[in-house]
């Protein structure tokens, strides 16, 4: 651990350097004496400088995520690179580093709080040890079709959600999509009683272990990049991700099965340096929000057809077979977590996992 987190820093390091060297003559930082609204001295995370004739803030924004270059994740950053970047006439500029390139989620969320990274798009659910309210999202069969997701999102609940993130440094800008989770194993799934003792991996969230062990299994978590090699041998008979993960990280080469359970709605959490955030000028804050909305949507517009073709060539590999769960056992999965979302309400604290619920029309009884 100590070996990955100074190789980290060393690449985080050499990514400040070509910032402050390159770019469109900005310093990183801005200077704490700025009065043009570039990024503040304690945000180290961007390279900020005077401004374009349009009045915007030149800056360097540097944005990581965990995810592949072929998901829709990455596709709406670079959509949103590429708005950003001809709205502001180049004045600002994105720099994408995907794959986990600049770590997995907590790791470039840590690095965004402290100022060496400007922008990232998390899971919720790994988001939640630093904001406590996202655990709202993991409320277990919530909704079952995106429309009634996007509608919560967009609402007032999502919106005190993403401003939730400025207690722990961040300005929440909007939310991408990861998708529904499914469960993918070594073995048929037919009843409840299937799925007692499957040891299978999760996130390091409590909710989530919560969730599977009233399902009867027996959950422990793993580190997603460690995932496949765990999952080939052996050490886990299952585990659950979006289509998207699964197709793209080739769990489904090393799992015989993919259940379509749709147990969990995850988004990901598109959040900005608040520090470098409050140091912009209003026309550059509104430039920014105005791109990051507008990627929003078109990563809504690719999601359900990128889904749908992830679970095609899933069925068509030869590897591995996609599957409904009957009426009947999606029925015995919604009771069993009926003693979870007590604690939902604990995690998220406040009323934001209520408020959520209300915004989706869901009710736990």
């Amino acid at each position: 651990m100590k070996k990955k987190f100074l190789s980290l820093t060393l690449v985080l390091c050499m990514i400040l350097a070509l910032a402050a060297c390159g770019g469109s003559g900005g310093s990183t930082g801005g200077g704490s004496g700025s009065t043009g609204g570039g990024a503040s001295s304690s945000g180290d995370s961007g390279s900020s400088g005077g401004g374009d004739s349009a009045g915007y803030d030149e800056l360097t924004i540097i944005a990581a995520h965990g995810a592949s270059e072929a998901t829709s994740e990455h596709a709406s950053f670079v959509k949103f690179k590429e708005l950003v970047e001809e709205k502001s006439g180049g004045a600002v500029k994105v720099d994408l580093y995907p794959n986990q390139q600049l770590g997995g989620d907590r790791e470039y969320t840590e690095a965004c709080i402290q100022g060496n990274v400007t922008m990232g798009g998390p899971s919720a659910a790994n988001m939640a040890p630093f904001v406590p309210a996202l655990n709202a999202f993991e409320t277990p069969f919530m909704v079952s079709d995106r429309e009634t997701i996007y509608k919560a999102l967009d609402s007032d609940a999502g919106q005190a959600l993403l401003d939730s993130l400025e207690g722990s440094g961040l300005k929440g800008l909007g939310y991408f999509e990861n998708g529904f989770r499914q469960l993918t194993c070594n073995k048929e799934i037919n009843s409840l009683s299937d799925l007692s003792g499957l040891k299978i991996r999760v996130m390091e969230n409590e909710i989530h272990l919560a969730i599977w062990t009233a399902l009867g299994a027996n959950p422990g978590p793993l580190a997603f990049g460690e995932l496949y090699t765990a999952l080939q041998q052996k050490s886990f008979d299952a585990q659950e991700n979006p289509a998207e993960l699964i197709y793209n990280t080739k769990f489904f080469e090393v799992q015989d099965h993919v259940y379509r359970t749709n147990h969990i709605y995850t988004p990901y959490i598109i959040y900005m340096n608040l520090d470098v955030w409050n140091g912009l000028n209003e026309a550059t804050q509104e430039l920014i929000q105005e791109c990051m909305d507008e990627a929003v949507a078109y990563c809504r517009e690719i999601c359900a057809e990128n889904e749908q073709n992830c679970f095609n060539e899933i069925d068509n590999s030869g590897r591995s077979k996609v599957y409904d769960v009957s009426e009947d056992l999606y029925n015995e999965m919604v009771a069993a977590c009926a003693s979870v979302y007590d604690l939902v309400i604990e995690k998220a604290g406040g009323t934001y996992a209520q408020d959520l619920w209300a915004a989706a029309g869901f009710s736990p009884n």
